[in-house]
């Protein structure tokens, strides 16, 4: 059996989004590469995109011993199947057992794709046990990425993981951005009142788009607040607009309605979103690298986001987006409304972020610098063309 790679992550979104564009990276430049994930049927649009050598796989962590040990198992004899050379595993709860059982398996190089740190937007046991989870995941790996400069260094700080031994591709990030599929000119003014009259908001409102889940530690519930205590001058056309989350969702943390808020539920392409707002918020508890942001940059829009790791490796202060101290909704606020008072300020950040996001985050130059990590920790030579 020929020797391959194995990138693992259990979500078919992220795995459509975020790791197929690795894997078709490999594949492309000569390394036998597999997609491994789980097969969930109400994810078919995204199970349907991913294109590349695939295969389903149940290897999400459970908190049924019986269950860890059931998927310990069968992904051993997965591995001792096809004998792969390396494995890939991205994401903190989704590591855990393909790192585990590729050290049992001896699989000889084992990269940890860390994704985020969860345990810093939590306190008390769990807080301990999403740590303990992080340096297990980090003790089983060979070596570890992490997608952000501020990430790696509190890793290090919080003992998790060696300074050698973890490494940040460039500026971050999960794959970059593919700036042909968020190309400049989808996002100018004419595609933004067509994507406004298609959602039935006003040429001229201010439009607010938040993208995430209903979650408390993704800032849903301050974004809310924020929303509802914002001064809006009378003015009947700032839209706060939601992807990601319904009306249900937002009734259910507010018990009431809020004006002007325009819920969207589940968003299979963002891009009409991004170039329906003004601006792009996220007042996350904790990020890894969030592509909200990241894709709200490339289409040219200023951000703001909590001041935290992650989330401070994508907004410049003052230079593409506001910071604001984690969960203020006051600040938050104020923000929103600096924003909505000053439009060439919003030009010049939107400006700025995108030469930003073209400089530092173009998928191609990404893509560079995810083969030459191959290349340095002796994946790549091996496997480049290898016999059949």
């Amino acid at each position: 059996m020929r020797k391959i790679v194995v990138h693992l992550i259990h979500s078919p979104v992220s795995a459509e989004r975020f790791v197929q564009p690795l894997v078709k990276c490999l594949n492309s430049n000569g390394v036998q590469t597999e997609l491994w994930f789980e097969n969930w049927p109400e994810l078919e649009y995204f199970i349907s995109a991913i294109d590349c050598p695939k295969r389903f796989v149940r290897f999400d962590l459970s908190i049924n011993p019986f269950t860890v040990l059931t998927r310990c198992i069968g992904l051993l004899k997965r591995f001792l199947k096809c004998r792969p050379l390396a494995i890939h595993a991205h994401q903190t709860r989704a590591a855990f057992i393909p790192l585990l059982t590729a050290l049992i398996a001896h699989v000889p190089t084992r990269v940890y794709c860390n994704g985020g740190t969860p345990y810093l937007g939590y306190w008390g046991p769990l807080r301990g046990l999403l740590w303990l989870l992080e340096y297990l995941n980090c003790c089983f790996a060979t070596h570890v990425i992490t997608v952000s400069p501020s990430i790696r260094k509190k890793m290090i700080q919080h003992r998790i993981v060696r300074e050698s031994k973890c490494e940040v591709l460039g500026k971050g990030s999960s794959c970059g951005i593919d700036l042909d599929e968020f190309s400049a000119e989808q996002f100018d003014k004419e595609h933004m009142l067509k994507s406004r009259q298609a959602l039935e908001i006003a040429p001229d409102a201010y439009v607010v788009l938040y993208v995430g889940r209903p979650f408390k530690r993704k800032g849903f519930h301050t974004m809310l607040r924020a929303w509802k205590n914002m001064s809006h001058d009378g003015n009947n056309e700032d839209i706060l607009l939601i992807a990601g989350c319904s009306d249900k969702d937002v009734i259910n943390v507010t018990k009431t309605t809020i004006k002007n808020v325009v819920a969207l539920g589940y968003v299979k392409d963002l891009r009409f979103c991004y170039a329906a707002c003004d601006i792009v918020v996220l007042p996350s508890w904790h990020e890894g690298f969030p592509y909200s942001l990241l894709e709200g940059a490339a289409a040219g829009r200023p951000l703001v986001g909590s001041d935290i790791l992650g989330i401070d490796s994508i907004i410049i202060k003052n230079k593409n987006g506001l910071l604001v101290p984690l969960g203020d909704t006051k600040a938050l606020a104020e923000a929103l409304v600096t924003l909505k008072s000053n439009p060439g300020l919003r030009e010049n950040m939107g400006e700025s972020g995108r030469q930003y996001i073209e400089q530092h985050f173009n998928r191609k130059v990404f893509s560079s610098l995810f083969l030459d990590y191959y290349d340095r920790i002796g994946i790549k030579k091996h496997l480049t063309n290898p016999a059949k």
